[in-house]
């Protein structure tokens, strides 16, 4: 294969890459999203105006979705998408207390979170009936990452279409009763898995402190 036609089929390559990823957020958009509205998640999407937000607005796409507990704090849930255009998708959450949680950057209120930055969160898990065969076999660790992202099957001469996508966050939209029961009681059902954070020590939060302010102050 000559270079020139290497070059075309890598450049083939990436538009089906951003064609399948576009169908499946605009399914996750017309199906998903109403979805959780309908359960008094606001959109909170994001306009995003710096470059930090900008780097998480193919990741994060709706941003972060919040709902008000009755003991003052919030429902956090975000749908993050792959990155490098792969076209698949999980949703993570958290219940977040009214004085805030930890994070890798140190404390913030509920209001203060952004997409990306949940932590001690839920997030689905696309294929569960994998998790309990690798827990069979004594490799439960690896249940966190193969068949953990929702994506369409597909035959090798076929591609998918937005029928695919649709079925695929219709399918979604099914395990929300689990996401449900996961915020309010803090009960797993099988698409659901509980990620817990671990603080940074206090003396490595002040040395990331004192950069950021030295940097600001080089600005």
């Amino acid at each position: 294969m000559t270079f020139k036609n290497a070059l075309n089929a890598r450049r083939a390559r990436e538009r089906e890459a951003i064609r399948r990823k576009d169908l499946l957020v605009e399914s996750v958009r017309t199906h998903l999203l109403p979805a959780l509205t309908q359960r008094g998640f606001e959109d909170a999407q994001l306009e995003h105006k710096d470059q930090a937000e900008r780097k998480t607005a193919g990741t994060f796409p709706f941003g972060l979705l919040r709902r008000a507990r009755p003991d003052g704090g919030l429902d956090l849930v975000e749908i993050q998408f792959m990155t490098y255009q792969r076209p698949a998708f999980r949703i993570n959450a958290t219940a977040a207390p009214k004085e805030g949680m930890m994070t890798a950057g140190g404390h913030r209120t509920a209001g203060e979170l952004q997409a990306g930055g949940l932590h001690d969160h839920f997030e689905t898990h696309a294929r569960p009936w994998l998790r309990l065969g690798l827990r069979a076999l004594g490799l439960e660790s690896l249940g966190a990452w193969l068949g953990a992202w929702f994506s369409v099957s597909h035959l090798p001469l076929r591609s998918p279409t937005r029928a695919d996508y649709d079925k695929l966050a219709i399918r979604v939209v099914g395990i929300l009763p689990e996401l449900e029961l996961a915020l309010r009681e803090g009960n797993l059902g099988p698409h659901m898995r509980r990620v817990e954070f671990k603080p940074l020590p206090p003396e490595v939060l002040e040395r990331i402190r004192r950069l950021k302010t030295e940097r600001a102050m080089e600005k």
